[in-house]
């Protein structure tokens, strides 16, 4: 079932059939970012990472993915930052929640040192609104394995941010490389794993990046 509803979708995935004593309810978690969360470059919104995962793992999810944003970047479609998202992730009360953010905070233009503050902020806004939630925070995905200085910058701070929200993890796809090639010639994993139209991953790209985080939730004891 898929339910539109503004910034994100609802995703219910059934848990099997069985009796009310065997049934055993599934994981609800919540996933907030921008446009890689949104699912943007994916042949169907619904073949986005985000959606993967809670597939893979028979979790219901609600996903809230606004292109363009960033903990400081403004879209420039809508005009709304990752906190714009925050209500409906509170609301949403997920049992885990993943937030994706900080590649378009690496633009030309964007404060550092607002960025800082503003993922400070935002993510103690979600703990103080999901006290109970498992809040996973994902550093910048970057699609190539040749990120600048301020990317670098950008990561360091969010995770200096996510360090001061308690009991809360971190996920780093740059230092994990999750993208090994040259974005520029199409090179490495590039080649095959870009959506170039778009400049965002393609569906092989969003599967990579799923099997990633899977991999990652499963050794943080989350999956």
């Amino acid at each position: 079932m898929l339910l539109g509803t503004g910034v994100g979708l609802v995703l219910g995935f059934g848990a099997g059939v069985g009796s009310a004593s065997d049934v055993v309810a599934p994981v609800h978690i919540a996933f907030l970012g921008d446009s890689y969360t949104y699912g943007v470059g994916a042949s169907n919104r619904s073949d986005g990472y985000a959606y993967l995962v809670a597939r893979a793992e028979g979790w219901t999810a609600r996903v809230v993915g606004l292109p363009g944003s960033g903990y400081t970047r403004i879209a420039t479609k809508d005009d709304k930052d990752i906190a714009a998202g925050i209500p409906a992730v509170i609301a949403a009360q997920p049992q885990v929640l993943i937030v994706e953010s900080g590649h378009n905070d690496a633009l030309a233009g964007i404060s550092l040192n607002e960025t800082r503050r503003n993922a400070l902020k935002d993510l103690r806004e979600l703990r103080a609104g999901l006290p109970n939630t498992t809040i996973i925070v994902l550093g910048p995905i970057w699609l190539n394995a040749h990120p600048g200085a301020k990317v670098l910058a950008v990561r360091r701070l969010i995770h200096a941010a996510q360090r001061k929200i308690p009991d809360s993890l971190w996920v780093d796809p740059i230092a994990q490389k999750w993208f090994t090639g040259a974005l520029a010639d199409k090179s490495g994993d590039d080649a095959t794993m870009i959506n170039y139209a778009v400049g965002h991953p393609n569906d092989l790209g969003y599967h990579h990046i799923a099997g990633l985080l899977e991999a990652d939730l499963r050794a943080l004891g989350v999956s």
